[in-house]
């Protein structure tokens, strides 16, 4: 299938999941909070098998090392720019902890970033993106919580505790699975043949993307659209301006190294530079009530922003 007609495949599917989502919510169908369950489905049952899959599929080397270590620098720095932006526009604490957590972390899974890179480069760049994740839990965890703690001042207890709690928590069984998948393909242990046969990988990809944004369409509200026009602005030159940039960059600095990155590793690094802004930071946000429905409107808006005008362009400079 051609990469446009996948596109648009993607899109409407996107689209036609967050509105039923929607509807469903708006009608009475289905519970708002039904869609906490679906989430942890999809990061559990979804998210953490194709990690799996895909990653056991690959022939790691050495530059590949840099996904996750830029990754993480690029996450910080988003997040450092992100809470001066959100001093500089906002008049409260909260704000701050607002567009630092929107910022820093972008939808590199599969129901944006990771399907995009999918569509591109199939399994192996799939599997590379995983690679790229492999700090995703444990920044959530030692970046996210404490931007959350400490601009809301709502959430009681030791940091600490939280942490560990965190990393311990069956929920997030993606990381140590994920590394299991690594140590695989390190040690070259055979996939099985029926993953392939049977189209695993697509198969989960396709139940949960639509699964994933009808979860997102039962949460989703569009108040207060106009009152943060200018958090919607600075949130769009974070993830799609400043986000690119520091990804071309870093990518530039690896070829001053022995081992640059080149090919599909070099693409999921650029493309996962500047995917919108991920849902985690609405689910922190809630869970530190950091003004969750301010944060519920940046990642609806900055989502649509991304599959309307940045996600043709991505598609055109990487499907060609």
């Amino acid at each position: 299938m051609p990469v446009v007609t996948k596109f648009l495949v993607t899109v409407g599917l996107i689209v036609a999941s967050t509105a039923v989502g929607y509807l469903a919510r708006r009608r009475g169908w289905v519970p708002e909070r039904a869609a906490q369950w679906l989430m942890t489905g999809v990061v559990v049952f979804g998210y953490s098998p194709v990690s799996f899959c895909s990653i056991w599929s690959i022939d790691p080397k050495p530059a590949d090392v840099w996904l996750p270590v830029l990754g993480t620098v690029q996450i910080v720095l988003l997040a450092v720019f992100g809470m001066l932006a959100g001093r500089l526009l906002g008049r409260e604490k909260a704000d701050s902890g607002l567009l630092g957590m929107a910022g820093a972390v972008g939808n590199t899974g599969f129901t944006m970033g990771g399907f995009v890179i999918y569509l591109l480069f199939g399994v192996e760049g799939l599997g590379r993106g995983s690679i790229y994740g492999l700090m995703w839990y444990p920044m959530m965890v030692l970046l996210l919580y404490p931007i959350g703690r400490y601009f809301s001042g709502s959430h009681k207890g030791s940091l600490l505790r939280l942490m560990l709690k965190s990393i311990f928590d069956w929920r997030s069984i993606g990381l140590p699975v994920t590394l299991v998948g690594l140590l695989l393909a390190l040690f070259h242990v055979p996939r099985p043949k029926a993953i392939e046969d049977y189209h695993v990988v697509p198969i989960v990809m396709y139940i949960v993307l639509p699964t994933a944004y009808f979860s997102i369409g039962l949460r989703l509200h569009f108040s207060s659209i106009a009152s943060l026009k200018k958090f919607i602005a600075a949130l769009t030159g974070l993830r799609f301006v400043l986000g690119p940039a520091l990804g071309l960059l870093l990518a530039y600095m690896t070829t001053l190294t022995a081992h640059p990155l080149t090919g599909v590793s070099r693409g999921v690094l650029l493309i996962n530079s500047c995917v919108p802004t991920a849902i985690t930071a609405v689910a922190v946000a809630n869970m530190f009530h950091l003004k969750p429905r301010e944060a519920s409107v940046l990642f609806v808006v900055n989502t649509l922003t991304y599959l309307v005008i940045v996600l043709p362009v991505v598609l055109w400079i990487f499907g060609r």
